[in-house]
């Protein structure tokens, strides 16, 4: 049985895709869509939250929903679906994963002798599509689509990934024997996305530690299995390995396993000429030519990381920017960066609420006022509201205001009476030729507007260049949102030449956003770097949808402290006289 939280998405969706096939009816096609949304970013197994009997905390799973999933995880099927799929090729399910490929794309290329997605691929390079009378158009756009879903990875999303460490380092700290324990590689360096998982133990007893690890909850078989060292398959197919290692070398083993590849190589060849050689038993001196290693006591004790650093002469590299970017050279200086961290974090500027504003985009599920008590709680000092603006092909400029304007007194009553500071934006749409979705006049009243691409993203490199600077021009709007669009395992980021935009953000005092969504963690981290680089100011974000989202603020902090940005980088860490300033609101 497939229990993935991607796997129980896309259950989901073909079944939204049946509906709409069959015309069924339109809000349950919604319903089944927002619930595969809120699964695909949860920070914790569907399957988890249903032996827990939490489905119900689900971000937009509604009752039928849950009584669908329950049925699936009791008996593997879920009889429902299989109704809704009958008489539909299964080809149809199968072409869904292709970007630019919906529903009815799909049926029509399943009528049109479509067997499978290889198949559709040799149709589509050989030109048959087309000859059958399919539009060159869209045939082009699919195979664009079908490049893009062949470069996708199976790699867990970090949020998700640091869930499943969470519960594993909780039980490996209490084995017997244990000293310390840490996740490694790439999560220890909070990469956007994970392949395994990987552990290392400190323990003068690894044997015991093996045994007590191998009778895990949740471990399906042994892959491998050594003295100090096993690799196990989880019941979700995931793979895990644990590497134990002596307390007096910990640091060395935790040091080497952390990586990334590169910045060990360059920290090597830089002990060597020191007269040290590393490697994961621990640091030994050389003498001459030759390690000196016979001797026990010529090892030298390193518990921990900043032992190894400290002789060497350099600072202790965070981490997250251990990735030869510069981090070495800096150590050396003793001129690593101060990086931001979680607790700088004063406010939320990207939360979507469920005012009836007609949006352009999904709305979120919760009223304003829990979102504000929601921040009150996490411990802010402000609150920023920025639902996605009315649609504009729905809506003419003149009823698009009221709308605003609606929103806009509702939001000033309840300014009045709140514990913190709420402020009034919204996320608006950047159009193909960077006009922006909302009138000037009525993004004039609000505090702040979020701009992003949410259309068109396979632009050239200049035109999409253009489209984002002109948007930026636009003296209200103060944020670009999530800026290269990118979307995990989904989409890649668009081009653009993000030297210019990063220059024109910090010569014109425009915000980049660093979206901690689980799917976007967008800025990407190399380009957070450059921006810094550039001079450019960043605001931290959730673009929370539900409450409970709110909390995947640690991940766009990830994302920021690997691209060596500091608090005084991110306005939302500044004190609000300081950020009202910078917004030239009231303060």
């Amino acid at each position: 049985m497939k229990t993935s939280n991607q796997e129980i998405a896309e259950l989901l969706r073909s079944a939204a895709a049946a509906l709409t096939i069959k015309k069924g009816n339109l809000f349950q096609i919604r319903a089944y869509e927002t619930a595969a949304d809120g699964i695909e970013h949860l920070t914790s197994e569907t399957k988890d939250y249903w032996q827990e009997n939490k489905l119900d905390q689900i971000p937009g799973v509604g009752e039928s929903i849950r009584n669908y999933l329950d049925e699936y995880f009791r008996t593997g099927k879920v009889k429902h679906f299989q109704n809704l799929e009958a008489g539909i090729p299964p080809v149809v399910f199968e072409l869904l994963d292709i970007p630019g490929v919906g529903p009815k794309t799909a049926l029509e290329l399943a009528k049109l002798g479509v067997k499978s997605r290889v198949n559709l691929s040799k149709q589509l390079n050989s030109g048959e599509l087309v000859k059958k009378g399919f539009s060159v158009k869209l045939a082009s756009k699919i195979t664009s689509g079908l490049k893009e879903a062949d470069n996708r990875t199976n790699r867990m999303l970090l949020p998700l990934a640091a869930s499943q460490s969470r519960v594993i380092s909780d039980y490996l700290k209490k084995g017997p024997g244990v000293v310390a324990c840490d996740p490694l590689g790439s999560l220890r360096r909070q990469v956007a996305t994970i392949g395994d998982l990987d552990f290392a133990v400190a323990s003068k007893t690894p044997e015991k530690v093996v045994d007590y690890f191998l009778k895990m909850p949740g471990v399906n078989r042994v892959v491998s299995q050594g003295e100090a060292k096993v690799t196990v398959m989880l019941h979700t197919g995931l793979h895990v390995d644990l590497l134990v290692g002596d307390p007096d070398s910990y640091g060395a083993l935790l040091q080497h396993f952390t990586g990334s590849k590169h910045h060990n190589i360059k920290l090597r060849s830089y002990a060597q000429e020191k007269g040290y050689s590393l490697s994961e038993y621990g640091v030994k001196k050389i003498i001459g030519k030759e390690v000196k290693s016979k001797n026990k006591e010529k090892t030298i004790s390193c518990k921990t990381e900043d032992q190894l650093y400290k002789l060497l002469g350099m600072q202790t590299p965070a981490p997250e920017i251990r990735e030869d970017r510069g981090e070495i050279e800096a150590a050396l200086r003793y001129k690593l960066p101060d990086l931001i961290k979680l607790e700088d974090i004063k406010g939320d500027f990207h939360l979507h609420s469920n005012f009836p504003l007609e949006p352009s985009h999904g709305p979120g599920i919760n009223p304003i006022e829990e979102i504000v008590g929601n921040a009150l709680a996490l411990g802010y000092d402000y609150v920023g509201i920025s639902d996605h603006s009315p649609s504009f092909t729905k809506h003419t400029f003149n009823e698009i205001k009221v709308l605003v304007i609606t929103r806009n007194n509702y939001i000033e009553q309840i300014k009045s009476t709140s514990k913190i500071r709420v402020l009034n934006g919204l996320e608006v749409d950047i159009l193909t030729n960077g006009d922006i979705s909302v009138p000037d006049k009525t993004l004039k009243t609000l505090d702040y507007a979020i701009a992003g691409v949410h259309s068109s993203h396979r632009m050239a490199k200049e035109e999409m260049t253009k489209r984002i600077l002109k948007a930026l021009s636009n003296p209200y709007v103060d944020i670009l949102a999530h800026p290269t669009g990118r979307l995990l395992n989904e989409r890649e980021s668009y081009n653009a030449d993000w030297e210019e935009v990063f220059k024109y953000c910090a010569k014109n005092n425009k915000l980049l956003e660093i979206d901690a969504y689980p799917n976007r963690l967008d800025l990407r981290d190399d380009l957070v770097k450059m921006a810094k680089g550039l001079g450019c100011k960043f605001i931290i974000d959730t673009d929370a949808h539900e409450i409970s989202q709110m909390e995947v603020m640690p991940f766009g902090i990830a994302v920021a402290r690997r691209g060596w940005v500091e608090a005084r980088d991110v306005v939302n860490t500044w004190d609000y006289k300081k950020l009202a300033k910078w917004f030239n609101l009231k303060s």
